[in-house]
């Protein structure tokens, strides 16, 4: 059936229609004598039972505005409606509704608009999508798909458009991503900020929520993070609540480590250029948490195939993340059996919260660490989501933030010069001293200009000094080494000696020297205790120790007669050796 399309009219006395067609009226209306409430109404026809024409008046849900067609840049995807509406609280709302859920079913599109408080008459909300299918206004706008920047001056949340520019966010739910606003910024200054002095982990906190915004400008592609470690209750999930609070409710803008990959992918979409805050790690699942690791801060999700088996489009973000817990990554991913990478150890850099007063240096006149504490956690659920906007804000007001590359390289010379892993580790500190010294610069946080790049600084010797010298991999490969022969050196190794007794699972054989034993690994052995690196790079950091005590010309093992009078090639393994230098 085709159905004209009509002006709204938000009159007392409707103009006269023609039927079939859609109305909207925002207040209530008499038409033909017939009083109408607002809304959205279906003028329609129907034959009786005579075989006469009969008008129908049919009321679809309340006043619903579809204001203007959304669509990318590129004027090529991503369209759309632009819908407005008041809910049942008289609240004034919005939705930029993709235009692809208009080719599935109406639940989709009826279930976002329930849950948002359009009052919808339940026997016709089938009607609605077709309704909002039908109108086609001549504004356009474009439509973001993800959060964050959009061009130089433009940022964009599901809350609110920072900066200037005509773009809106648009998704397929009404899921905010729990950004929030209450309470005030000076609040939050007065609650959080003037906590900050003194204070190198609350500082590290609240640097990493503000950094978020940063990595577009300084041109990082990938985020990565921090994982406060330290026994339950000592102020470390304040921390985190505290940084989330720049952005939003201190407790609900913080997530759990518990959630799926799916929805941790989920989260980390909406939260791109800005924080994605996770306590609890030993919640986290063992198999799969490595996995999300590298995938949080890599910034990309995992290709999947939507109904048709076509590819979905890939999930994207760049953020910067902040985690608590009582156990490391390692510890959590060998629930599982699994080893860390040194990539996952760079991608989210364990930092120790255990300070003066559980996780404070200074009390800020609070009597103690846990009194601070409490004021702290009270005020993130009492002043959020000013912070973090307001450092957007002030940034794109700045005009500055083609200078931020060269500023971040004038704050990276404070730290130690450590090539390799350390490296990558010491820029992530000095992005959260940047965004420090901004925020102060700007007045946003009371504190001097340069205490929060000493105090990542301190961090990061820190962390450097509790890491040890070398590549992460040989830590963990010599470590490996190291457990096996404590765990299976009496058991699983057989002595070189003729007339020796055979050992089941057999990894090597031993043999007695002045200094006490060498291990003779088999080739299989050898790969079983350093399981999960080539046995080239297990080489590599045995010889980086000198823990390889024989070997043939050429070689890396050394040829041995064994007991049953064979002879074999054998990694010569000086346990005494299996600790770096340093």
């Amino acid at each position: 059936m085709s159905v004209a399309l009509a002006k709204l009219v938000p009159a007392s006395n409707a103009s006269p229609l023609e039927r079939p067609c859609y109305r909207t009226y925002d207040h209530p209306a008499t038409l033909d004598g017939l009083k109408l409430r607002s809304g959205v109404w279906f003028h329609g026809t129907k034959i009786d039972g005579e075989g006469n024409e009969k008008p129908i008046n049919e009321w679809l849900c309340g006043p619903l505005h579809v204001e203007a067609i959304t669509r990318s840049e590129s004027k090529a995807a991503d369209y759309g409606r632009l819908l407005r509406f008041r809910n049942l609280d008289d609240r004034l709302l919005s939705w930029a509704m993709p235009g692809e859920l208009l080719a599935g079913r109406p639940e989709s599109i009826l279930a976002v608009l329930f849950a948002m408080g359009l009052e919808i008459d339940y026997q016709r909300r089938a009607q609605v999508p077709r309704y909002i299918a039908s109108q086609h206004p001549k504004q356009r706008i474009t439509a973001a798909t993800a959060t964050g920047w959009h061009g130089s001056e433009l940022f964009i949340t599901p809350l609110e458009n920072i900066g200037s520019g005509d773009a809106i966010y648009q998704a397929d739910s009404s899921a905010d991503g729990d950004y929030g606003k209450a309470g005030t910024l000076d609040g939050w200054r007065e609650g959080i900020g003037a906590m900050l002095p003194g204070n190198p982990l609350l500082q590290l906190g609240v640097g990493t929520a503000l950094a978020g915004p940063l990595l577009a400008p300084l041109n990082q592609h990938a985020g990565g993070g921090f994982h406060l470690l330290w026994d339950s209750s000592n102020g470390k999930t304040t921390v985190v609540q505290c940084a989330a609070s720049a952005w939003g409710h201190g407790a609900h803008f913080t997530l759990k480590w518990n959630a799926t990959a799916n929805g941790l992918e989920g989260i980390a979409a909406l939260r791109n250029d800005c924080l994605l805050a996770l306590d609890e790690l030993g919640q986290a699942d063992p198999r799969y948490v490595g996995d999300v690791v590298y995938s949080v801060a890599d910034g990309i999700g995992k290709q999947r195939a939507g109904r048709s088996s076509a590819a979905r489009r890939v999930r994207r973000w760049r953020l910067m993340l902040l985690s608590s817990g009582e156990v490391t990554l390692e510890t959590k991913m060998a629930e599982a059996g699994k080893r860390i990478r040194a990539g996952q150890e760079v991608r989210l850099v364990t930092v120790s919260a255990g300070r003066t007063f559980g996780a404070w240096d200074d009390l800020r006149d609070h009597p103690s660490g846990a009194d601070l504490s409490d004021a702290l956690k009270r005020a993130s659920v009492t002043h959020y989501g000013h912070a973090g906007p307001e450092f957007v804000r002030q940034l794109i007001a700045s005009g500055d933030m083609d200078k931020l590359p060269a500023k971040l390289d004038a704050i990276k010379t404070h730290f130690p010069v450590t090539p390799g892993q350390p490296a990558r580790v010491a820029e992530r500190f000095a992005i959260v001293a940047l965004a420090l010294e901004l925020a102060v610069e700007v007045g946003l946080l009371p504190m001097i200009t340069g205490e929060g790049t000493a105090s990542m600084v301190a961090l990061f010797e820190d962390w450097q000094a509790g890491r040890g010298e070398g590549p992460s991999e040989d830590r963990q490969i010599l470590k490996s080494l190291a457990d096996f022969i404590d765990r299976h050196g009496g058991s699983r190794f057989q002595s070189i000696e003729s007339c020796s007794d055979e050992v089941r699972d057999r990894a090597g054989y031993w043999e007695s020297v002045t200094a006490g034993r060498l291990y003779l690994f088999t080739r299989s052995g050898l790969e079983e205790a350093t399981k999960g690196f080539e046995l080239a790079r297990v080489v590599r950091a045995l010889d980086s120790v000198r823990a390889i005590a024989k070997r043939d010309t050429g070689k890396h093992q050394a040829l041995k007669r064994l007991p049953d009078g064979s002879r074999h090639r054998l990694y010569f393994i000086d346990p005494a050796r299996l600790e770096p230098e340093g």
